[in-house]
């Protein structure tokens, strides 16, 4: 049986923190790696940033590091609206979403769609976007759909 995300198509787990530097180095130190280089999500001009449908302005502070198949990827949010900013203040801190890198982005997000979950959150980044979706209810957590498509 064929489901609508390849299963092996898992490539992020991502957490939303109060203090990306401190937990950067603690994860740093758990995995015997370098402490991620923190970075901004870019201005919305670059990244076309929407949160619930309108744009937003967030610049987030991220880390990622790298664990094989799969990254861990820390965010920090920023006072602007976004789905981690939601997260941290509904939920505290944890973990955000599961991200999945897909091809047919349309296809996933209409099956999405259909079974009455929403796009909550979207961005741009080069060589691909995101998408993240209102899935907690249905599944326990948001998915994060990455569209990445193959190399020709």
């Amino acid at each position: 049986m064929m489901g609508i995300i390849d299963k092996s198509a898992i490539c992020q787990i991502a957490l939303v923190v109060k203090d990306i530097e401190q937990v950067s180095k603690n994860y740093a130190e758990l995995f015997g790696v370098e402490v991620p280089t923190i970075f901004t999500i870019p201005p919305i001009e670059e990244s076309n940033t929407e949160y619930r449908g309108e744009p937003t302005k967030t610049r987030a502070k991220l880390a990622v590091i790298d664990l094989g198949p799969v990254v861990l990827e820390l965010t920090e949010p920023d006072e602007e609206p976004s789905s981690w900013k939601e997260f941290l203040e509904g939920s505290g801190e944890g973990v955000h979403h599961i991200g999945f890198k897909v091809e047919d982005r349309g296809k996933v997000i209409e099956h999405f769609s259909e079974k009455g979950i929403p796009i909550r959150h979207y961005g741009e980044y080069p060589g691909g976007n995101y998408t993240f979706v209102d899935s907690t209810k249905q599944l326990g957590v948001i998915l994060n759909i990455k569209h990445e498509p193959k190399e020709s």
